[in-house]
C-alpha cells in the first residue's frame, strides 16, 4: 500500500478587504511603482476600481498612515509618505521611560549607532557640515549654565554629525532615538554638573576629529564620551538602589 506523504501546507488566514487593500497599495509602494510624494487616486475613483465602499477605502488607508507609508494631507488627498522614524521613536521613548536598565540599555545601543556615525562623519563631512558642528559645539559651550539650551544643542550637534555621515539609515536610526536621547541628556547635566565639563570637552575632540577627517580619532572620541555617559549613569542607579535600600531596612526597624 503506497502511503502519502505529508505535504507542508500552512492554515488559511481569513483576511479582511481593507487588509487585502492596503497589501496591495503597500507592495506598490515598495516595488517603487507608487513614488514618494505621489498622490493616490481621489477616494470615489479609487474605491470604484478597486469595487469596495468607502469605508473599507478608509480603514485601508487608515492602517498605512499608521504604518507610516502614506499621510493624508486635509483638503489635498492622500500622498505616498517620505519614510521617517517617528513610530519607533515612540516606541523606544516609552520603553526608556518605563524601562529599569532603559537609559543604560540607550547608552549601550547610541554607542553601536554613534561611534560608526563619527567615524563616517570624519570620512565624508564638507566644509558646510564642519561649520554646522562647529556652530553647535559653540552653543554647547556657551549654554553649559541652561541645562534646556544645552540639551537642545547638543542633540542638534549629533544630528549635525548624522547628516555629515551622509547614510540615511544611520541617520533615520539616529532620529528615532532623539527623544530618548533628549531624556538620557536632562538626567545626566541636571544630576551631575561634572558631566557637562567633561561632554563639552569631548564634543571639541569630536568636532576638532571630523574637521580633521580623522575617522579613527572620531570614532575613538564618541567611544569614550558614550562611555562616560555610561559611567555617571550607572553610578546614579548604583547610589539610588543603595538609598532604596537603606529606606527599607529603616522601614524594617520601624
Amino acid at each position: 500500500m503506497n502511503e502519502t506523504r505529508p505535504i507542508r501546507l500552512q492554515a488559511v488566514r481569513h483576511v479582511r478587504l481593507s487588509e487585502e487593500i492596503a497589501g496591495q497599495i503597500e507592495r506598490l509602494i515598495l516595488n517603487h511603482e507608487l513614488q514618494i510624494g505621489a498622490a493616490l487616486p481621489p477616494e470615489r475613483q479609487l474605491s470604484a476600481q478597486l469595487g469596495v465602499s468607502r469605508n473599507i477605502l478608509r480603514e485601508a488607508v487608515r492602517m498605512l498612515v499608521q504604518k507610516g507609508l502614506l499621510e493624508v494631507r486635509p483638503g489635498s488627498g492622500t500622498y505616498v509618505a517620505r519614510p521617517g522614524a517617528e513610530f519607533l521613536q515612540d516606541f523606544i521613548d516609552i520603553f526608556v521611560r518605563t524601562s529599569e536598565f532603559g537609559l543604560l540599555d540607550l547608552v549601550e545601543a547610541r554607542q553601536a549607532l554613534e561611534v560608526q556615525i563619527a567615524e563616517l562623519a570624519a570620512q565624508r563631512a564638507t566644509e558646510d557640515d564642519c561649520l554646522s558642528i562647529d556652530h553647535y559645539l559653540k552653543e554647547l559651550e556657551s549654554a553649559a549654565g541652561d541645562p534646556e539650551r544645552y540639551i537642545e544643542a547638543d542633540i542638534s550637534f549629533h544630528a549635525a554629525l548624522g547628516k555629515a555621515a551622509r547614510n540615511e539609515v544611520l541617520q533615520q536610526l539616529l532620529k528615532s532615538i532623539r527623544g530618548a536621547m533628549r531624556e538620557n541628556i536632562r538626567i545626566v547635566v541636571t544630576r551631575r554638573p561634572v558631566a557637562v565639563t567633561e561632554a563639552i570637552s569631548a564634543h571639541r575632540r569630536i568636532a576638532l576629529a571630523v574637521r580633521g577627517h580623522s575617522g579613527g580619532e572620531a570614532r575613538l572620541a564618541m567611544q569614550d564620551h558614550l562611555q562616560g555617559i555610561w559611567r555617571h549613569l550607572q553610578d546614579m542607579q548604583r547610589r539610588e538602589t543603595v538609598q532604596s535600600g537603606s529606606a527599607v531596612d529603616r522601614r524594617k526597624e520601624e
